[in-house]
């Protein structure tokens, strides 16, 4: 019997009998081995150890983290500059403007002479400038209509008015020239300013230029196609209480906006937009929209100007 050998499981299970469980925590953390925790730790060189624990201090001090900062962090100063910049600029032309309403001044208060008045009048035509309704500067560039040419209808986008012109701006400057009551200029401003108004505004001014200028008969018909939808939904937008006063007034004002694009986008070219291009384009805009032909007179361009 010496010599028999018994399975590992059994003396495994043996083991496990003869093994009492902790009957506390006292001797469940001695049978672990921990009954002293944390256990003390013994470093080899002490003094390196303390002179670590100074250097921890040292750099986690406020000084010493402001100090590295400073020293590594880059400051980015373009802002400052440019504030710095930008308030010189503004500076000079506080000057500028000063030094005119000092001369201003000086002329208003002393005009007994003949000679006074004429500075006056030099005076005002040296400094008064008509804002157009301009918007980019490339409006500035001098072009002809002969040296335009149609991109092309596009079904699901506008093609853009010559020379960066904005058609709301355009609209506005038309109201305002008619003088319209302040309540009355708010109703016709949210229907004028419309999305469908907008596209006939851009189709319209496409379509007489094309028919004018540049013919194409594929182009004119895809534009005229549209300004029939854009007007149908202008006309549906509209209740019905304010369709007859509006039919009065949109395609005058729808006439003279073309009228003032093209005078705008093409200045050089003003001579070919005479009394018969007006009554044209006004006979042409009153026959789309209201059936018949009505004899009407564009207002001259400085309608759209502000003074």
């Amino acid at each position: 019997m010496a010599d028999q050998h018994f399975p590992q499981w059994m003396i495994r299970a043996c083991c496990q009998k003869m093994q009492k469980p902790p009957r506390n925590i006292e001797e469940f953390l001695k049978f672990q081995n921990w009954d002293y925790w944390p256990r003390e730790i013994h470093f080899g060189n002490s003094d390196e150890w303390l002179h670590t624990v100074k250097k921890i201090k040292e750099d986690s001090s406020f000084t010493s983290i402001y100090t590295h900062l400073w020293g590594t962090v880059p400051r980015i100063h373009e802002a400052v500059m440019a504030m710095e910049s930008r308030l010189g600029e503004c500076s000079v032309l506080l000057k500028s403007h000063a030094s005119k309403i000092f001369e201003w001044k000086s002329i208003t208060f002393d005009r007994g002479s003949k000679g006074n008045l004429e500075r006056y009048k030099t005076f005002l035509r040296k400094y008064h400038r008509r804002k157009k309704i301009m918007l980019s500067d490339e409006m500035e560039t001098k072009k002809t209509v002969e040296g335009f040419t149609f991109s092309g209808f596009k079904t699901n986008e506008l093609t853009q008015l010559p020379r960066h012109l904005d058609a709301e701006q355009i609209y506005l400057f038309i109201l305002k020239a008619h003088n319209f009551d302040e309540k009355v200029f708010k109703i016709w401003k949210t229907h004028f300013l419309s999305e469908a108004s907008i596209a006939l505004l851009h189709d319209s001014f496409w379509w007489w230029f094309l028919h004018k200028f540049k013919p194409d008969r594929e182009n004119q018909d895809s534009l005229f196609d549209r300004i029939s939808e854009s007007y149908v939904i202008l006309f549906m937008n509209i209740p019905a209480s304010r369709k007859d006063a509006f039919l009065q007034v949109y395609p005058d004002c729808l006439s003279q906006a073309i009228y003032a694009t093209f005078q705008e986008a093409f200045p050089e070219s003003s001579n070919l937009f005479n009394d018969e291009f007006k009554e044209e384009l006004g006979n042409n805009i009153f026959l789309w929209l209201s059936g018949f032909v009505e004899e009407i007179l564009l207002k001259p361009l400085e309608a759209v100007y502000i003074l």
